[in-house]
């Protein structure tokens, strides 16, 4: 996601009079929730942070012997390259140009026997570099680890720790970074810092569906685990034949104590060659007005002609109506990357809109994508237009084939 500091990050929301259990149980996990994080499961968590990084460089040196038994790890290399002219509209504002979401990643990942797992997702290289790595073990914002995990499953159960991406529901917040258009997203994507140090369980009653409960470090944090601000999720996905959620219900600490409630739920809707995709987000730090602080809400429709290309249309709308200014925005704001607006004000919602193609060249392959976007929203007057491409580069059978030959 963008650079943005996590004091932008969208906020807040309220339940209605109708449902009054659901207010009283967010405060009752308001109140009660800080006080089961104890001093010696923190500790125990660093030391196995510490571990985890330890083994994954060891697995590095080692996928040679692996390769025997078949548990040869996979590195792929992502670059991705843009290039997003402003075109304004009407006599207001100047035409520009930046490189949008061009970045390098890389995703290393595999299996040590029949129950561990691990993955890592690094990001090398974005339009602000510099601060990928200034912000490194941070909270508040991305840094150059997307994430780093070791899993471990047992029956239906699976067990995770390291970093990862926060359990929040919705489908804009679950597709990659490198596969997203910054322009086409809501201004919560592009400002809350999503990966986050903790722990996670997951049960999969069947093949279909997942429960999962993950506990994490909140990105009101400045550095995991030593600001003691947390975030608890419970999260729900599946597919339940045409249609796959991915709902969540999270508590995240902005101040000790004190919590932004948020309920996601994101939908999907397969129907022959379309696919319809729509999310709702509500967010607050109140149980009076739970749905009147503030909300993001899109939806995306999907064309897939024969894997070969996909075309798109998306729109969203956020609003951010909550009295108090937790986020020390107050009624200013300003364009952050590309023509996204850094904050939203009270008084005026954000509507943003547009349509692309992503376009697959390799026969019988997915590892190339061409894609052009065009966007806009209220609050710029100018429509981007992104052209550009990614590359998924399998080192891993690349090597595998030379060898071979």
């Amino acid at each position: 996601m963008s650079n943005s500091q996590t004091e932008t990050i969208l906020a807040v929301g309220t339940f209605s009079k109708k449902n009054r259990v659901t207010p009283y149980f967010f405060q009752f996990i308001s109140i009660f929730a800080p006080r089961i994080t104890i001093a010696y499961f923190l500790w125990e968590m660093k030391r196995t942070f510490a571990l985890l990084v330890a083994t994954l460089c060891y697995f590095c040196t080692y996928s040679q012997e692996a390769e025997s038994v078949g548990n040869t790890p996979k590195l792929t290399i992502i670059p991705r390259f843009d290039v997003n002219p402003h075109i304004p509209v009407g006599n207001k504002g100047k035409s520009d140009v930046d490189f949008a979401n061009s970045s390098l990643y890389t995703l290393f990942e595999g299996n040590v026997g029949e129950h561990f797992s691990y993955s890592m997702s690094n990001h090398w290289v974005s339009t602000d570099t510099k601060s990928l790595y200034k912000n490194a073990f941070r909270s508040d914002d991305v840094d150059f680890i997307d994430w780093l995990t070791l899993t471990a499953s047992v029956g239906s159960f699976s067990f995770t720790i390291g970093k990862d991406m926060l359990s929040i529901g919705g489908y804009e917040l679950d597709a990659y970074d490198v596969d997203s258009h910054i322009d086409l997203s809501s201004a919560f994507w592009n400002n809350c810092a999503i990966y986050q140090w903790g722990g996670k369980v997951e049960y999969s009653p069947t093949d279909s569906s997942t429960i999962a409960f993950q506990f994490a470090t909140s990105p009101f944090g400045e550095r995991p685990f030593k600001s003691k601000l947390f975030t608890y999720s419970l999260y729900w996905t599946g597919e339940y034949g045409c249609f796959s959620p991915i709902w969540s219900a999270n508590f995240m600490e902005y101040e000790r104590g004190r919590f932004i409630s948020i309920l996601s739920l994101g939908n999907r809707f397969d129907i022959g060659s379309f696919a319809i995709e729509l999310d709702y987000m509500n967010r607050t730090n109140s149980t009076k007005r739970f749905f009147d602080q503030e909300m993001t809400l899109s939806g995306k429709l999907i064309y897939n002609l024969n894997d070969k290309a996909e075309f798109f249309i998306k729109g969203g709308y956020e609003y951010r109506h909550g009295e108090e200014d937790m986020f020390g925005y107050g009624d200013e704001w300003e364009i952050g990357d590309g023509i996204v607006p850094t904050g939203i004000l009270r008084n005026k919602d954000y509507v943003f809109y547009g349509g692309g193609l992503h376009f697959y060249p390799l026969r019988n392959s997915k590892d190339l994508r061409l894609h052009a976007v065009a966007c806009a929203n209220n609050y710029s007057n100018h429509v981007a237009l992104t052209i550009g491409a990614t590359y998924f580069f399998n080192l891993t059978d690349t090597i595998r084939s030379h060898r071979r030959k």
